[in-house]
């Protein structure tokens, strides 16, 4: 596994602790260990919210306060830029995905999830997984945009709370009509939802509290059947 993560780990990083259960790993699709100075084009900031590699990891910090303040004269403070967030354009139809990743300067929680294009091109967000330094673990169905009656549904949840500036590994799968999500040193939570079996085209990387965010490492790959039923292989 190591071998895969495109780069060796310095002397402060630790090992992967985290392990596919969906699925085995497949083809690579996607990988990213910001060895350069510039941002690959499969990464887009969102709402404003600024964006640059540092030391080989890429960090993400809020809005300008012009920014959001112009934002809020035209009436959409909701997505004017105040915590940092993102998308990562790649396909993720049946995958596993794994990165690390860091919560700073106030930043109290992010989320990662799968998307079905956008509210225009698609269905929307389709399903995240919420980390938080005070609120625990959850596991979410978000609502069809394009199915009237349709809410966002918490499937699973676990009281487990990240440390602010500590880097975690975290490693998402999704397959059919199931999910699964873990953080290093934390509980594995599953769901299976008819939400989930979907095309999907995109990891949504939204955060909350203001702060600024850290990933590295990431990791995309095709996910494969397991085989007799095990585990697909340490992280």
């Amino acid at each position: 596994m190591l071998a895969c993560l495109g780069r060796p780990l310095r002397a402060d990083e630790k090992k992967p602790d985290v392990a596919p259960v969906l699925g085995r790993r497949g083809e690579l699709v996607f990988k990213d260990h910001f060895e350069k100075d510039t941002i690959r084009p499969e990464w887009k900031a969102l709402h404003g919210t600024r964006w640059k590699i540092v030391a080989g990891q890429l960090r993400g910090e809020p809005s300008s306060k012009e920014y959001q303040q112009a934002k809020a004269v035209r009436g959409n403070k909701k997505h004017s830029g105040g915590t940092p967030s993102s998308r990562l354009l790649v396909p993720t139809d049946d995958c596993i995905v794994l990165f690390r990743f860091k919560l700073t300067a106030g930043l109290s929680g992010a989320h990662f999830g799968f998307n079905d294009g956008s509210v225009k091109t698609g269905t929307g967000h389709v399903c995240r997984f919420t980390v938080s330094t005070r609120k625990g673990l959850t596991l979410q169905k978000d609502k069809n945009s394009k199915l009237k009656g349709d809410v966002d549904k918490t499937l699973v949840s676990r009281d487990f709370n990240l440390k602010p500036d500590t880097w975690y590994w975290m490693m998402l799968e999704i397959v059919g009509d199931q999910m699964a999500a873990r953080v290093s040193g934390g509980p594995l939570l599953k769901a299976r939802n008819a939400r989930f079996d979907i095309a999907r085209d995109q990891i949504n990387l939204p955060t909350r509290g203001g702060g600024v965010i850290f990933y590295d490492h990431v990791r995309v790959w095709k996910a494969l059947p397991l085989l007799d039923g095990k585990q697909g292989g340490p992280g």
